[in-house]
């Protein structure tokens, strides 16, 4: 019995041991996994700072062009304002000609189910949600609307962007055209390069003419 009773206690001490050094390795674990997300929001934070620095200082060359010119905290903060919202419209992709649910239709995941369609068709992986969605515009009965998607962060938008091309060969989403979610000023010098897209493949159409970078180029 007094045998018995050693091995039991032996067993007993190396099972504790045991869960002990099980649970010092989950605690490095979620030390590290913590280490890990203070890391990426280190950053996120840093891109961010970086873009209100050069809208800051892109605000201080022209106060510094009119020294009369009184720089008020409504202006700087509309400025901040404004490098945030750029910053977090790298996020977004805008897609067009997704087709939207019916009046009758009562499934509240249909827009997130398409856009996991999209990216399924374009070979990008699906990120377990996250990302969010939402129509832009009035709901009318013979259009579908744009649809804003915005993800965890700008390089998924931008590899989304990338290989939305694939689209084209694809039977359920031939027709959707994925573009970059652009402000007043760009949606405007963009429109101005799709006209001048136009006129060049007119004059050539034995050359392939394309925008990128905001500026058209030829495959020639």
């Amino acid at each position: 019995l007094l045998k018995f009773s050693h091995e039991l206690l032996r067993k007993a001490a190396a099972d504790l041991d045991s869960l002990k050094c099980e649970q010092l390795q989950n605690q490095s674990r979620l030390i590290r996994t913590q280490e890990d997300l203070n890391v990426k929001k280190s950053v996120q934070l840093d891109s961010v700072q970086k873009t209100v620095d050069e809208k800051l200082s892109s605000w201080s060359a022209v106060v510094a062009k009119n020294s009369e010119k009184k720089v008020t905290q409504k202006e700087m903060k509309k400025v901040v304002k404004l490098a945030i919202n750029e910053q977090d419209r790298e996020r977004n992709v805008i897609m067009f000609n997704v087709q939207e649910r019916n009046a009758d239709d009562k499934n509240e995941h249909h827009d997130g189910m398409l856009v996991f369609g999209i990216m399924n068709s374009v070979g990008l992986e699906e990120q377990d949600g996250n990302f969010n969605c939402k129509r832009i515009g009035v709901p009318g009965k013979s259009r579908n609307r744009p649809l804003k998607v915005t993800f965890s962060s700008k390089s998924i938008a931008f590899e989304l962007l990338t290989k939305s091309k694939k689209l084209k060969d694809s039977d359920q989403f031939g027709n959707v055209f994925v573009a970059p979610d652009r402000n007043r000023e760009e949606r405007v010098e963009h429109k101005k390069l799709v006209e001048l897209l136009r006129v060049k493949r007119a004059e050539n159409p034995e050359k392939r003419f394309y925008i990128w970078n905001k500026s058209i180029r030829s495959s020639d």
